[in-house]
Order: C-alpha cells, then structure tokens, then sequence
C-alpha cells in the first residue's frame, strides 16, 4: 500500500516517472470510451435490438447509478487490495465486457455487458490516481492530478468522433469489439510499465472486511465531503447545459445533427484545456479553493450569455466554449486535494470513491432537473436560474473547502 504523508501528497521522488504517469492517465482515457461510446451507439442500438426507449436510457445511464452507489466501495476495496492491480482488473473487465457485449442480440444482454463494464470503470477511476501519486515527484503532483482530469472529456470527445467512422463499415458491433481489443492491449501495456512498481501484496481478510470502516471514515470527514459537493453542483451544471447542446442547436437554432454533434464534441474537449490549465495554476501556487470558485462563477456568468437571445449565435457559442473550459480547472483542483483531504495516506482511493459518487449524482440530477424547470416554463431563458443556483451552492463548497485548508494550512 501507500507510504506516504498525506497533508503533503508527496512520495520523495527526485523526478516523476512520466512513463507511468502517461499510460495510467491513458487508462482513465479507455474506460472514458465506455462511457462516450453510449450515446452516440443509441439509435444503431435501438433499431437492431428493439430497444425501448427506457432501456436505452438504462445503456446510457447505467455508470452513473452504478457510480453513485458503488463509487465509495469501490474505493476502498482497491485501497485494501492493491491499485494496480485492481486498474488491471478493471481493464480486463472492460475489455470481456465489450467482446461478449458485440455478440447481444437483446436489451437484457447488452445491459449485462455494460454492467460489467461499468465495475470496470469503476475499479479505473477510483484507483488511477493513487498510482499517479506514486509516480509523482512532489514538485509535480498538483500538474499530474490535473492531467488525470482530462481523461473523461477526452475519452469521451475522442469517441464521438471515431463513433462515425468506425459505425459506416462496422456497425455498433465493430465498435465493441475494438474496445475489447483496445483495452486487452492496453492492459498488457500498462501491466509491463508498471511491474516495477511497489508490490501490492493482498491483506488479510480481516483487513478486507475493514471496508465498511473506511467508507465510514471518509463520508463522514469534512475535506472528502466538501471536495464531493463541490464535483457534485459542477457536474450537475455542466451535463445539464452540455447534454442538452446537441438538442438545443437542432431544435432551437436549426442546425443539421453532424454539425450539432461535431460542435458538442469541441465544448467537450475544452474541458480538457480547462484542467490542464487548472493543474498549472496550482503548481504555481494558486489556492485552490480560489480555482473550486472561479469555476463556480464562469459557469453562473457563461450560462446567461448561453441561452440570452440578445446575443448572435456566435457569441453564445463562444460563451458555451468559455462555460466548458473555464470551469474545467474544477476536476482539476479537486483531484489534487483528494490525497491533502483524504483521512489517511491508505485512504486515497476510498476519498476519490467518494469524489466520483458526488460527480455521478451531480451528472444523473442535473439534465432532468433543467428539463423538468424548461418544460415548466415552456423555454430555455430559464436556464440560467438552474446554473446560478447550483453554482451558489458550489460556491459555498468552495468557500468551507478554504477555511479546511487554512485551518490545517494547506
């Protein structure tokens, strides 16, 4: 397990072993496809399968459910036994669940297949960032942890647009199976880059049985709790404007789907700009309760250009590239307090469990909660009142974050 002191999130490397750091970031990447493939396979899915429209909303929403129960429990079985090994588990899960998934011939067998692939994401994203702390020199980590928050509107953006060309020749299927392929090889890959890490030998069962112990303990500290919120009221604003762009350029602005989805996908990678910038600013020293509020405040701000009809389209494009981008500093700042906030060093993976629970929520509340206020107003200038509402409230979340950190001068 870890060694390592967790006020200061450092492991007293001279130099950060970018090898390592890269391809479990690249991990984050493949189980991201998992996640963005959904969407995008819906109506090739639907007309093959028969597919209801519930049970199409089930393929897609699956990992968040799954997320918001489980990411918690997930955390801590990969922080008793093993990060590395359970990011192995994960990609092997993900690529069986993609080979036996492209031979479904109904819903309940393409279900089953995501289920199991969403146990693999899990073990991916509450485990990856424990193994980049232990690749990273102190100097370093705030800048690798803000890396890592790329991985979803990467592997996400990076999907939607191999979706068209992969989809002509070889249908949803052939997407399937190169995901089982991809993350077959990756895991080879990632095992032989890692074998010279730490040895993660298992814990006793007694140990393991530890686990409700360590949820426990996690749920009910501060710093884990208010790092969540603040994830929470972000990705709530941030999957309810960008789920529904693609619908709203459609139906309120008339542009054809191709365009709408290919306009989406570049909010969506900004995001990744976004955390990048975030880990930079935080190697620069910027407090980072200071970030968790900028981006609490670009959201509020972007989102009353978004959907004011005083503006040409350009500027409210414009303003949707800004909402993604600026507030992506968010995951970023968030990531890198994880292993300051955490209530031990062999906490880590069980706090970023809790940390992907508050996304997962934020993610599954915040586009039917929009939709619910749109459709009781009967348009979309309403809007803005859901973002700034959430917003405020992350703000709080970022203010109870900083007198945390001052308290224990972070």
């Amino acid at each position: 397990m870890m060694a390592q002191d967790s006020s200061a999130g450092g492991t007293g490397l001279a130099a950060t072993r970018w090898g390592v750091v890269m391809i479990v970031v690249g991990a984050g990447v493949v189980a991201a496809f998992q996640v963005g493939k959904a969407p995008a396979a819906i109506p090739a899915l639907r007309a093959e399968l028969g597919l209801s429209l519930f049970a199409a909303g089930c393929v897609i929403s699956l990992f968040n459910a799954m997320a918001v129960v489980g990411g918690m429990a997930a955390g801590a079985i990969a922080d008793r036994l093993g990060h590395r090994r359970a990011t192995l588990a994960g990609l092997a899960l993900i690529a069986v669940a993609n080979l036996l998934g492209g031979f479904a011939s109904g819903g309940s067998a393409i279900l089953a297949s995501r289920f199991v692939e969403g146990l693999g994401f899990l073990a991916i994203i509450v485990s990856v960032p424990s193994l980049i702390i232990q690749a990273a020199a102190p100097r370093d980590l705030k800048f690798v942890l803000g890396l890592w928050g790329c991985y979803m509107p990467l592997g996400a953006a990076l999907i939607i647009l191999a979706f068209p060309i992969v989809l002509g020749p070889f249908g949803w299927r052939g997407l399937w199976w190169a995901n089982a392929l991809v993350a077959a090889l990756y895991a080879v890959a990632l095992a032989s880059t890692t074998r010279a890490a730490a040895p993660e030998p298992l814990e006793p069962i007694g140990e393991v049985l530890r686990l409700w112990d360590d949820m426990k303990r996690t749920a009910t500290s501060a710093g884990p709790a208010a790092l969540a919120l603040c994830f929470l009221f972000y990705s709530a604003n941030w999957l309810a404007v960008v789920g529904f762009l693609p619908t709203f350029l459609v139906e309120q602005r008339g542009l054809a789907g191709g365009a709408a989805a290919a306009l989406t996908a570049l909010v969506v990678v900004v995001n990744a700009g976004g955390n990048l910038s975030g880990g930079w600013l935080l190697r620069r020293g910027v407090k980072r309760w200071r970030l968790l509020a900028f981006a609490h405040l670009a959201m509020a701000a972007a989102s009353i250009a978004i959907f004011s009809t005083a503006l040409p389209d350009e500027a409210r494009y414009f303003a949707c590239l800004l909402f993604s981008c600026l507030s992506g500093v968010l995951p970023a700042s968030v990531f890198s307090g994880v292993p300051h906030h955490a209530p031990s060093p062999d906490l880590i993976a069980t706090t970023n469990g809790l940390v992907v629970q508050g996304a997962n929520l934020g993610q599954m509340a915040g586009p039917p909660l929009l939709a619910a206020l749109v459709g009781s107003s009967g348009g979309w200038a309403i809007s803005p009142l859901f973002v700034v509402g959430a917003s405020t409230l992350g703000l709080g979340c970022a203010l109870w974050v900083n007198v945390l950190e001052r308290r224990r001068n972070i």
